[in-house]
This record gives structure tokens, sequence and C-alpha cells, in this order.
């Protein structure tokens, strides 16, 4: 074998695992959108009090669970509103968001803050919306990418 087909070779190895380690990028370098729908019931809940709730729900995606979710909330009833902290336990790891909630409005939305395990590095929104006849069922969409350390804010 020829001295140039070795060298060849080897930049082509070379490539071929450096673009297997890579996040993958759009054409314009930002991370691929990834969204993930799930169906949320809730098993428990507990309050506090009047206005501190907690709680524990199954998540499912076309009719197998997929994992749980734990939420803890507070309420503010003289605004009509609702902050929940949730975090999905999903195979290979968890994300934590939070929701806010308009009394008001069918649909409510929120941030993902953080993620462990295979999500690890994610940023994204959250919107969900409640069942017409079922209070303890949620329709949920997570909508997420995988962030390097470009994404991050810059310091302060």
């Amino acid at each position: 074998m020829s001295r140039r087909w070795i060298v060849a070779a080897a930049a082509a190895g070379l490539l071929a695992t450096a673009l297997a380690g890579a996040a993958p990028t759009s054409a314009t370098g930002e991370a691929k959108l990834h969204t993930k729908r799930l169906v949320s019931v809730d098993i428990r809940e507990h309050f506090a009090d009047f206005r501190h709730l907690t709680g524990a729900a199954v998540d499912r995606q076309a009719g197998h669970t997929v994992g749980y979710e734990s939420f803890t909330g507070i309420f503010y009833p003289k605004r009509d509103r609702a902050k929940i902290w949730v975090t999905y336990a999903l195979k290979g790891g968890s994300i934590t968001t939070v929701e806010h909630i308009n009394g008001a409005e069918s649909r409510s939305s929120g941030a993902i803050l953080r993620g462990t395990g295979k999500y690890k590095g994610i940023t994204g929104t959250l919107t969900a919306r409640q069942a017409l006849h079922n209070e303890r069922k949620s329709y949920i969409v997570l909508k997420y990418r995988f962030c390097s350390t470009a994404c991050a804010p810059a310091p302060r």
C-alpha cells in the first residue's frame, strides 16, 4: 500500500471521528430543535396550604409510560396565577422546568432550566394545556436544543 493511501485513510478516519463527536447543527450553525410530546396524568397531589402544592405524575407517549414527574408550585390567588417547578424523570436523564400559569388562559408556558444525563446542556421551552374533561390530565410539549458553552449567557 502506498504512503499516500495510508495518509488519506488516516485523515478520513480522523475526520469521521471528529464529525461523529460533533453536536448536530443546522447549516446556520444552530443546534437541532427537538420536540417531545407527553401526556401527563397526575398520580397524587398534596396541598400544604391554600397556596402551596406538591405532587407526582406519570408521563406517557403513544400509550406507553416513558417517565415520571414530580412537581411543586405556589399559587397567587389575588392575581389568578401560579408558578410550578417540574422535573421530568425520563430514560437516560431528567429535565427540570418552570411553568407560568395564568388562570385566564387555557395554555401555559415556561422554560427548561436544566437537564441531567443525556439531557445535560439542554435549553428550550414548554407549553402545556389541560385536557377538557379530565383535570388530572395535561398535554405537554417540550421544544429543546442541546447547547454548548457558546449558548450560555455571557458572564457579568
